[in-house]
């Protein structure tokens, strides 16, 4: 991202969500803490065995990607580089991200069993049990726009674009489904969804200039964001041909980051007060995550035992989540706070190359 995000941001493992509106099931906080020395994390993924990846740093110059696994956080070391953050980890243990090298180049990365492999200059983002991983990549050379991308089996499929320059690939299912953006003709980013060979532009919301695609679950069903001509910006549902506006907490932002196979979905709204808050959404229903201390910040993934994460902290049975705030008008600060801290979460997925020793 353009700028160093809240270290406030939550790792929700949340063992029963009720679904009632604006409410939550009780739980418990648990701080997943940091690697030696280091004094933030954010944790970025979780698989089904409720193992987590995500990075740990010093707000300075240093960031490692890591793994939490049952109360341990182990360092996965970095191609050479003093940065590196992992973005996903499938079924399988294998996990995928960026880091950087000698040169301070970002490298896309896996890794497996103690091992990380260099893909080459870009970003991981995703990557599914059949080890197949998508990104935002360099198919030619890093001097041309970074495509969205596949590596499979020590190779790089470029996806293509939906007519312009750029894209990147976010999220890919078991079947290899893949969901990112591409820039378009029109000169915005459209969400696309890519299979055997063909990206399809999936659209947005009536009025939509932009869309984006984070995630897709095993039925092929979509989430991520439309920013429309209201100026707002819309957390959305792609299913059976039709785009779903999944609503907000009161404000003029929101965004989904991740979708299970339950059909439940995570990410960040604005409430009526300006504040982000973390959101889990099923059967038409947006509930408010706990953060301690009001901190708020992004819900980022959801597996299968409905777990969420997206910081430090774990959730477990045992405290009230609160309510959204009453609705209030939403002041002009707000909304554009709302508005760049949407664009601040595209620019953290979308891969820029750079020697500044500042963290994504």
């Amino acid at each position: 991202m353009g700028t160093t995000p809240t270290i406030a941001f939550l790792v929700l493992a949340v063992a029963t969500l009720v679904a009632m509106p604006h409410a939550s099931a009780a739980v418990t906080v648990r701080d997943l803490g940091t690697l030696p020395g280091y004094t933030w994390s954010e944790a970025l993924g979780i698989n089904a065995a409720g193992q987590i990846v995500g990075t740990s740093g010093d707000m300075e110059s240093q960031s490692r990607p890591f793994l939490w696994d049952d109360g341990v956080m182990t360092n996965l070391g970095t191609l050479g580089g003093t940065r590196g953050t992992a973005h996903d980890i499938s079924n399988t243990g294998l996990i995928v991200g960026e880091s950087e090298d000698a040169t301070h180049t970002m490298h896309a990365f896996v890794w497996e069993s103690g091992a990380m492999t260099d893909l080459g200059p870009g970003v991981a983002f995703a990557v599914n049990d059949a080890g197949q991983a998508v990104g935002c990549g360099y198919p030619t050379s890093p001097s041309p726009p970074c495509h969205a991308v596949l590596w499979q089996a020590g190779q790089m499929t470029d996806l293509g674009t939906l007519g312009g320059r750029s894209g990147s690939a976010y999220g890919i299912n078991s079947a290899g489904q893949i969901v990112g953006s591409s820039l378009a003709p029109d000169g915005f980013m459209h969400a696309f969804l890519w299979h055997d060979g063909t990206m399809t532009d999936l659209g947005g919301l009536p009025g939509y200039q932009f869309s984006v695609a984070w995630d897709i679950n095993r039925a092929g069903q979509v989430v991520g964001s439309s920013y429309g001509n209201d100026g707002t910006t819309h957390a959305v549902l792609w299913a059976n041909g039709a785009v779903q506006d999944l609503g907000n907490l009161g404000g003029r932002a929101a965004t989904a980051f991740a979708i299970n196979d339950r059909g439940q979905v995570v990410g960040i709204s604005f409430s009526a007060d300006g504040q982000s808050r973390p959101f889990l959404w099923q059967d038409g229903v947006m509930t408010v995550l706990p953060t301690p201390g009001d901190a708020g910040g992004p819900a980022s993934d959801i597996n299968e035992a409905r777990q969420v994460v997206g910081g430090r902290y774990l959730y477990a049975p045992g405290a009230t989540a609160e309510g959204p705030p009453a609705g209030t008008a939403f002041s002009v600060a707000a909304i554009g706070l709302g508005v760049a801290t949407f664009a601040f979460y595209q620019a953290r997925r979308n891969f820029r190359p750079r020697k500044s020793p500042n963290r994504r």
